[in-house]
């Protein structure tokens, strides 16, 4: 099989481009998977930071209503444990409002509303003062009167020592806080208790939670709501009034710069992956035409070189410290070995001219005899068929004038088909007598042809197995179409007794059959193995052939050596084996084939006798 440099069909530089390609996609995909694993970790990151200030202001939301009525409570009590306060809720007495009841007392307690209720008669009084207008609110006093003088929130606070909450008067959000009267000394039983109320507003709750904020009077929601936008958070949070119903809610209005600050660093860092994996993939690619693409191509030039001219050069380019270094020595090491052989084989042109008719002349008789042998061993064994039994008997009844039409036809019949069995083998036979003689005739021409420088085939020659083993891998080494390993192990220097031509072409014919298995196989590449052993106490050497190809099963494997038997449907033959086998026997030898089965390959076993040589076995020995 002739060897030929494989050619670039589509532009040059395919190779370059698809790599490239192979780069930028492995790039891209590499930008994409490091763009999503940063967004996810960036943005669990960033919301877990965002959701731990939300809880800050939550906290804070809470705080704030805390301290709120904390506060206001403890000013409730600091006048409800007071004795002048005491008395003032049994009798009321003018001296009281007087002396403490004024606008710079209510400044100075903070409080926006002031009610004492007497326990026994409900008798309350009710104060209110504007304290940034410095008036009094009569209508904020009277609101405030009717809600501590209810029956439920007079029975709550007999029960309670204090009680604090939000409520609305008016349209304004209020602290109040309530607190049993007691003397200074906090003896005596409570004749009543006392009342603050305190104004909130959205600036107070703004300053004091440090953010936005509104206060809702209509919002009657259960618990905190959250609700988040693209750029902003809203939170509302309810204040319950006395009765533990929502009377208000406060608003925060939150940005998210957490958010935008992580938006940024993600774009920030997909540039800065995007633009390191494109630099890299520039280097990359350099890198590969470099040390990749450049060598291919010198070696792809200087054999195109070498097919145009016929002149078998080294590549004298400095070789690389790589792979391709090495590749390049075994080139030129290659071609060093194809030179001297080259030599050898014009030194030997004219020896092996006078003995190629020769051997071609052994070569056309095993052509030619072959055949020879397979038909008349088939016309031996066909000659031994003779008439159904039964002719006879059949001859017999028709001779009988009294025989019934009905069974004379059958019997016509049946001697009929008889006769065309007869004819139908006996043109058969004729045929391959033809075919004998024609094979014959061709033999005998070869002979006549050779009669001049006649010599007979030996089968006692000398074979040196590593020559022939190698010989033989070549047909694999450059099979067009496939590609395979090709392993070739030589126990040392073997040399058989048989004939050096026949051998090399049952090797040669083994290692065909099995690149034809390993294609039938439907693999892409093939593995194929050549090995030859040998056993100097029994004077025998075993030459196997393995693939990986499409093997055979047990019921296949006693037709293989059968003349015209093929396990390749597609396409004729099976003479291949079947002379081979011939072949090997004729060298006193035997040749078997062995499988697991199908797809599990196949191993031919070649068995012959070593050749027996003083110097051989000196070398050997040594």
């Amino acid at each position: 099989m002739a060897w030929r440099l494989p050619q670039f069909r589509n532009r040059e530089g395919r190779i370059g481009n698809t790599l490239l390609r192979n780069l930028a996609f492995i790039g891209l995909i590499a930008t994409a998977a490091l763009f999503f694993l940063l967004g996810f970790s960036i943005d669990k990151s960033f919301s877990a930071l965002e959701q731990k200030e939300l809880q800050g202001h939550l906290g804070r939301v809470s705080d704030f209503q805390k301290t709120s009525m904390g506060t206001l409570m403890a000013r409730a009590k600091d006048w409800a444990i007071w004795d002048d306060s005491y008395r003032y809720a049994q009798d009321f007495n003018p001296g009281y409002e007087t002396s403490n009841v004024n606008l710079e007392s209510f400044q100075n307690a903070e409080v926006d509303g002031l009610a004492i209720v007497d326990f026994d008669d409900g008798q309350a009084r009710t104060f209110a003062f504007d304290r940034e207008e410095g008036q009094q609110e009569p209508e904020l006093a009277r609101a405030l009167l009717a809600e501590v003088t209810r029956p439920d929130f007079v029975q709550r606070m007999r029960r309670q020592e204090g009680t604090q909450s939000f409520i609305t008067f008016n349209g304004r959000l209020y602290a109040i806080a309530s607190v049993q009267l007691h003397r200074s000394n906090g003896t005596g039983t409570p004749p009543g208790f006392l009342t603050f109320i305190q104004n909130i507003t959205a600036p107070m709750a703004s300053g004091a939670l440090q953010v936005p904020a509104d206060i809702d009077l209509g919002s009657r929601m259960a618990d905190t709501q959250i609700t988040r936008g693209a750029n902003t958070i809203e939170v509302a949070a309810p204040l319950k009034g006395p009765d533990g119903k929502t009377v208000a809610a406060i608003h925060l209005h939150l940005t998210r710069p957490l958010t935008k600050a992580a938006q940024k660093l993600l774009l920030i860092t997909f540039a800065g992956v995007f633009g390191l994996i494109a630099v890299l993939l520039a280097v990359l690619s350099r890198r590969v035409k470099t040390l990749v693409l450049d060598p291919v191509q010198r070696l792809h030039k200087h054999v195109s070189r070498i097919r145009e001219s016929g002149e078998l050069r080294a590549m004298d380019d400095p070789a690389p410290p790589n792979e391709f270094g090495a590749l390049q020595a075994e080139f030129n090491n290659m071609t060093t070995e194809l030179q001297q052989l080259r030599s050898q084989l014009e030194s030997q042109s004219f020896t092996l001219g006078k003995s190629q008719s020769a051997v071609g002349l052994m070569h056309n008789l095993r052509n030619c005899l072959s055949p020879v042998r397979v038909i008349l061993e088939t016309l031996d064994q066909t000659c031994g068929d003779t008439l159904p039994t039964h002719v006879p008997r059949a001859l017999s009844e028709l001779s009988n004038s009294s025989l019934d039409q009905e069974r004379r036809e059958k019997l016509v019949s049946f001697l009929s088909a008889a006769h065309e069995h007869l004819e139908t083998r006996n043109a058969a036979a004729r045929q391959q007598v033809r075919e004998a003689a024609r094979n014959l005739m061709n033999a005998l021409d070869a002979i006549d042809a050779a009669a001049q420088n006649e010599r007979g085939t030996r089968f006692d020659e000398r074979c040196d197995l590593a020559g022939l083993l190698g010989h033989s891998a070549n047909i694999a080494r450059y099979a067009q179409g496939i590609d395979v390993t090709v392993d070739v192990q030589c126990d040392g220097y073997i040399a058989v007794s048989g004939n050096r031509v026949l051998l090399s072409q049952v090797l040669e014919n083994l290692v065909a059959n099995a690149l034809e298995a390993i294609q039938d196989s439907g693999r892409p590449d093939g593995a194929i193995s050549l090995q030859a052993t040998q056993d100097l106490e029994q004077g025998r050497c075993t030459i196997t052939v393995t693939d990986n190809g499409a093997g055979f099963g047990p019921a296949t494997a006693a037709q293989l050596f059968e003349r015209g038997f093929s396990t390749r449907t597609s396409k004729s033959g099976g003479l291949g084996l079947h002379w081979c086998a011939n072949t090997v026997r004729a060298m006193d030898g035997e040749l078997t084939l062995e499988s697991d089965g199908k797809g599990a390959g196949a191993q031919a076993v070649i068995r012959l006798t070593l050749w027996h040589d003083q110097d051989i076995q000196g070398q050997n020995a040594a």
